[in-house]
């Protein structure tokens, strides 16, 4: 009986080390390999283990310790990104960031907007995306040096024709331990602004020296003439005469550039008041009397009956009216086909505004001249229209007026049918 107890005693005891293997063993240890392989999927949730026997402890204290400082990494790294993605997204300048091939790894909205960039480019190369040699050169020049590396781009954004200036900054991503750079950073600043300032201010300036050099030319010349000793009593009125109406002619364009200087740079200063305009109209209309009648223009005015006061700068708005009156009577005739020229100054309720027009029938105004007729020095005709005086700034001044009244200004015209100016001034101003 005793030797067929011991096999059966045995079998038992094989059981119960492994049930014991089972339970103290091999289910601690799969669930402690289920651990590391949540982590392993990236879930840093905190690590809770039931009871594990000795030779586990250390383990699961291990990686309860992992699971929490790879958890607060991920934090931190969750927040680095989303600083540096809303740092990059908050800037005006354009950001593009490319791996060391050159092929684009994040562009932000600036860029995207500056490029006009329709489609995804996170993944295509550098050259593909922006087609421009000068900033392949830049690439390239950061990428040999691993320096700083600036450069200016004329840029056209295909599709659209517009050209844009812009200044690259390159530099290259590099960790301190590596000799071979991780990637490139370039920032991208319009400066299209800037440059059309600067070609307006050149513009400006050769336009003012050219408006100087004229009369001061011709009055140099009849001094000239007036230094010789057998100079004539009618030579010499003659030189008086020209050169007083070329100083008058250099006092205008000095006043005007004052003029629109002041305004351009402090704002046009109102001193309101409610006025009637029919006086300032007809004030206007005789202080050009001489020169309608030299240029053989009628001026006609019509007045609507009950026409409201307007609340204006009485001096700043008769210097608006002064200034379209002058040049309709410069730009009104001769006609065409000879007849007298005509210029009619009306005035009229418009809904809410109060209408002022000078209209002529001279030859009327090119179509591509329109856009640019109160530009500073623009004249109809380029150099040509300059044999009818003036300083090219009447217009100009206009506008700025009339917009400080919180008015407008436009312009109706077709060539061989006259031109029509319309001043616009809102009742409640």
């Amino acid at each position: 009986m005793e030797e067929i107890a011991k096999p059966g005693f045995f079998l038992l005891l094989a059981a119960a080390l492994l049930w014991w293997a089972a339970a103290v063993v091999v289910m601690p240890a799969r669930e402690l390999l289920a651990v590391l392989q949540r982590i392993a999927r990236g879930d840093f949730r905190p690590v809770i283990l039931g009871e594990m026997p000795f030779f586990y402890r250390g383990a699961a204290d291990a990686l309860r310790v992992t699971a929490e400082t790879l958890a607060k990494q991920k934090v931190m790294l969750a927040e680095e990104e989303f600083s540096i993605t809303t740092i990059l997204e908050s800037m005006t300048e354009g950001v593009v960031i490319t791996g060391a091939d050159l092929r684009i790894r994040q562009v932000n909205k600036a860029a995207v907007s500056m490029f006009d960039l329709g489609v995804r480019v996170s993944g295509l190369l550098l050259p593909e995306v922006f087609m421009s040699h000068e900033l392949q050169g830049v690439a390239q020049r950061v990428a040999q040096t691993g320096q700083v590396q600036r450069g200016e781009l004329d840029f056209v954004i295909p599709g659209r024709s517009e050209r844009r200036h812009l200044l690259v900054t390159a530099a290259a991503l590099q960790s301190p331990e590596k000799q071979m750079p991780d990637g490139f950073l370039l920032v991208f600043h319009d400066v299209t602004r800037l440059r059309e300032l600067e070609a307006v201010r050149r513009e400006f300036v050769a336009n003012v020296s050219h408006e100087f050099r004229t009369p001061l030319s011709i009055i140099n010349g009849y001094l000239e003439t007036l230094g010789e000793e057998d100079v004539d009593r009618k030579m010499m009125q003659k030189s008086i005469s020209v050169m007083r109406r070329h100083a008058d002619r250099l006092n205008s364009l000095i006043e005007d550039l004052l003029t629109i200087s002041r305004m351009e740079e402090k704002g046009v200063r109102l001193e309101t008041r409610r006025t009637s305009l029919e006086p300032l109209l007809r004030g206007v209309i005789e202080q050009l009397e001489r020169e309608s009648s030299e240029r053989e223009v009628t001026v006609k005015l019509e007045i609507a009956a009950g026409l409201p006061e307007v609340a204006v700068d009485p001096y700043r708005i008769e210097q608006a009216f002064s200034n379209l009156l002058v040049n309709a009577l410069r730009h009104g005739n001769p006609r065409p086909d000879g007849s007298p020229g005509e210029v009619v100054v009306a005035a009229a309720l418009h809904g809410v505004e109060v209408m002022v027009s000078f209209r002529d029938n001279g030859p009327g105004i090119p179509l591509a001249d329109q856009e640019h007729l109160f530009e500073r020095f623009f004249r109809v005709g380029g150099d040509r229209a300059r044999q009818t005086g003036g300083t090219g700034l009447g217009l100009s001044i206009v506008k700025n007026v009339v917009q400080a009244h919180g008015g407008r200004v436009t312009l109706s015209s077709s060539p061989g049918e006259g031109s029509t100016f319309t001043i616009l001034l809102p009742l409640g101003v």
